[in-house]
């Protein structure tokens, strides 16, 4: 089955629409109920502000992911495992919003769906760096490999999404620049699922921009983290587009999170404890606002945008690819 262009940017836009209206409507009920994050010495925000804004971008991407089946763009198998393991990554994320969830448990959750996630993958794609090839679904010394850095991605999105916008910012970019390296290299289903993905985010975006009505909380900073790691996967396993293109774009968020961690590590510092100590949330407090911070970030973003056809495009001899 297939559709016009015209048609599916109907489509497009009333994913935008959809993601708007289903945030307004979780923002409403979040202060119905008193549901609001509060100030304090870890976080970046000096209001009180509702969460679980992300609520909205996960329920659009799993009605997206039955979209994505019918039209068949993506083999069965592996959307299925979309869908299930998508719900599983929302279900924990709302009862860590508005409940108690011990951070053990989720991060064995987390392996659980990665596992899954990884198994789902019909055909892993090729790892080759400096004119080593490894084919990694024969390769099982790099599941693991594979399996952490995808846990990693999912816990990382969560913690990068701590002032007004960032991830929301993020995640635009990074589905937008996709969306255009798909397109030009002709992978124009892969562009427009893409593109689907950007539009999600952006009905959400529109009440997270600074100064945020409402946060994404982690039902939606770690299904992003999850729906990032698997469209890597499965695209490069798809398509002529190689994972770079991704690690890329998100080469900002992956540096900042990471180097925080192993500096926190080597201190001595408990890892699993809720911290300020990210660049993003120093910058934010040095400027006293979120926006240039977002917009910094977002502005280093759109420039690796520009970087990412280095090792997609044409693979000149010498470049890293994987």
């Amino acid at each position: 089955m297939s559709f016009s262009s015209i048609s599916l940017a109907i489509v497009m836009l009333s994913v935008v629409a959809g993601a708007t209206w289903l945030t307004v409507t979780v923002r409403s009920w979040a202060l119905r109920r008193n549901a609001l994050v509060q100030p304090s010495e870890r976080c970046s925000h000096s209001i009180p502000t509702p969460h679980g804004g992300g609520i909205a971008i996960a329920a659009i991407s799993i009605l997206l992911g039955i979209l994505f089946s019918i039209l068949d763009w993506v083999p069965d198998a592996s959307m299925l495992a979309f869908i299930a393991l998508g719900f599983v990554m929302l279900a924990l994320g709302v009862w860590d919003d508005f409940g108690d969830v011990s951070a053990k448990f989720r991060l064995v959750l987390h392996f659980v769906v990665t596992v899954i996630g990884l198994w789902s993958v019909p055909k892993l794609p090729v790892l080759s760096v400096f004119g080593y090839t490894i084919d990694a679904s024969s390769a099982f010394v790099l599941w693991p490999l594979l399996i952490l850095a995808w846990v990693w991605l999912i816990n990382l999105y969560n913690f990068m999404d701590g002032i007004d916008g960032l991830a929301a910012v993020q995640a635009i970019v990074l589905f937008g620049g996709m969306a255009l390296n798909f397109w030009f290299m002709g992978e124009v289903r892969w562009s427009w699922m893409s593109a689907f993905m950007l539009a999600t985010v952006l009905g959400f975006a529109i009440l997270n921009w600074p100064p945020a009505k409402i946060f994404m909380g982690d039902g939606g900073s770690g299904f992003l983290g999850f729906v990032i790691g698997f469209l890597m996967l499965l695209s490069a396993s798809q398509t002529n587009v190689s994972l770079w293109s991704w690690i890329i774009l998100l080469t900002l968020f992956v540096a900042d999170a990471s180097v925080t961690l192993i500096t926190r590590i080597l201190t001595g510092q408990n890892p699993l404890q809720a911290h300020n100590l990210h660049a993003y949330q120093k910058l934010s407090r040095r400027c006293g606002r979120h926006l240039p911070v977002t917009l910094g970030y977002g502005a280093f973003m759109l420039f690796a945008l520009v970087l990412r056809w280095t090792p997609s495009v044409g693979q000149p001899e010498g470049a890293v690819k994987l």
